[in-house]
């Protein structure tokens, strides 16, 4: 879901008492040169998505995992590759993505990659189907998080797990990468809200520059 910044939007959502919150924007206007920031070949060096992988939950290599935010298809090839018999969902709500990952996905040797169209407030996925549902760079853009991520919650097995890695307010990753610092999040932000939604910190990798990267377990 990576985009350049256009605006923010603000979402008014009721939850006990009224208040306010702020979205980062999804709009951008070239999806191809969009997909082409997403694969530029500095983004290794910091994002390092292999090893992030290597530290996910994985279960094992039938699992089913949801990657929420997959734009090019970045961490969806990578994610496929570890989970050979299994699935790996594609989600995002830009059709221009979806067809891209369904162009590439056989020369990336990964046929098991499902794209799979959500919204911006629903991740439309299968109930009690997922293992993993892992989230990059996209958490300051989606809507009303803590229902959006009680739906996610709903989509994992008993068991499940959620990884998060997006960036720090503090943090100055490369151009076009992430939205405006007032859009992002601090750490301690994200875990409440995902305590809200049934989640709880389970551990923390600290080996990004850039970024946070928590994994979050399904609360008893």
């Amino acid at each position: 879901m990576y985009r350049p910044l256009l605006g923010a939007v603000l979402v008014v959502a009721a939850v006990g008492c009224r208040k306010r919150e702020v979205v980062a924007d999804m709009d951008y206007d070239d999806p191809k040169a969009a997909i082409a920031t997403m694969e530029s070949e500095g983004r290794e060096s910091w994002e390092m998505p292999d090893r992030i992988v290597r530290s996910l939950p994985i279960p094992d290599k039938g699992a089913v995992i949801a990657d929420i935010g997959a734009g090019s298809g970045y961490f969806s090839r990578r994610l496929a590759m570890q989970v050979p018999t299994g699935t790996v969902y594609a989600v995002d709500i830009d059709d221009e993505f979806r067809s891209h990952i369904e162009s590439q996905r056989e020369s990336w040797g990964t046929p098991n990659i499902q794209p799979h169209l959500a919204f911006y407030d629903d991740p439309a996925l299968p109930e009690k189907a997922v293992d993993l549902v892992f989230v990059a760079n996209t958490y300051a853009y989606l809507r009303d998080r803590v229902r959006y991520f009680k739906k996610v919650h709903d989509a994992l097995k008993p068991g499940g797990h959620l990884a998060i890695v997006d960036f720090r307010p503090d943090a100055q990753p490369p151009e076009k990468f992430a939205p405006d610092p007032k859009y992002r999040l601090s750490r301690e932000a994200i875990v409440a809200e995902l305590q809200q939604a049934g989640f709880t910190l389970e551990r923390e990798e600290d080996f990004l520059p850039h970024q946070y990267f928590l994994i979050f377990a399904m609360s008893p």
